[in-house]
């Protein structure tokens, strides 16, 4: 494909993406009130520890609408999302060769479930350890917790994407030596240097609370060696490639 067509495959997928989202937008900002509620609880244990000295309001008189209209978009995302990660794989299999095209556009369905179990991981695990560790902080130095509603359904909702992102890596992996660009060997060879940048990612991007930082870390590294295990299996020599 030309520069043009790889353009206009682009925008079509894009299209058909934006689509999904809108769709999934209207259906979450007609349950707004459901979805919230489900947002709320990884807060509810530290609520319940400490009853009356944790509160969630808004500080602007459109705040309680604006964090309507971020959990809609949120959720659009998370409901689209297979969808999108059908057209993104799909629009990188126009690059291919047509034996692997056919094959990469189910990366979509493993990619999902991967997707879904980060997110659960940080809904069940990550965020109430956080939002407790935080809130038990606060309240040792005898600090009531009055949190502004948008910032926390943006705190919600980007720890789970975050995560689920991050989940991805398997993917990438197999995907890669799949297709021959990098070889099991190489990934072995380096397993210190991601097991050394794992702790880094889930230091930076977890709330300030050991147990969640290990549980991110271990879960990448394990993902990691799943990634190489299932990627030994599928991969092959670049040499072997058609012309």
């Amino acid at each position: 494909m030309t520069i043009s067509q790889h353009l206009v495959e682009l925008r079509s997928r894009l299209v058909v993406s934006l689509f999904a989202i809108l769709a999934g937008a209207l259906l979450a900002f007609w349950r707004v009130e459901d979805v919230y509620a489900f947002l709320e609880v990884p807060l509810r244990g530290a609520i319940e520890a400490h009853p009356g000295k944790v509160t969630l309001v808004q500080t602007k008189v459109f705040g309680a609408f604006l964090a309507s209209m971020k959990i809609a978009f949120f959720s659009g995302c998370v409901l689209a999302s297979p969808v999108l990660l059908y057209q993104l794989w799909s629009f990188i299999g126009t690059g291919l060769y047509k034996h692997e095209r056919a094959a990469v556009k189910w990366y979509a369905i493993p990619g999902f479930l991967l997707f879904q179990a980060g997110a659960a991981m940080a809904y069940f695990f990550v965020l109430p350890f956080a939002t407790s560790f935080l809130v038990n902080w606060s309240a040792d130095l005898g600090v009531s917790s009055v949190l502004d509603l948008s910032p926390y359904v943006s705190f919600v909702a980007l720890a789970m994407f975050v995560f689920g992102l991050m989940f991805q890596l398997p993917m990438v992996m197999i995907f890669l030596m799949r297709l021959g660009v990098v070889n099991p060997a190489t990934f072995r060879k380096y397993r210190r240097h991601a097991t050394v940048a794992n702790v880094a990612l889930a230091m930076f991007l977890t709330p300030p609370d050991v147990v969640s930082q290990i549980v991110l870390a271990v879960c990448m590294s394990l993902l990691y060696e799943a990634g190489i295990v299932v990627g030994a299996r599928v991969s092959r020599p670049r040499e072997e490639r058609p012309s």
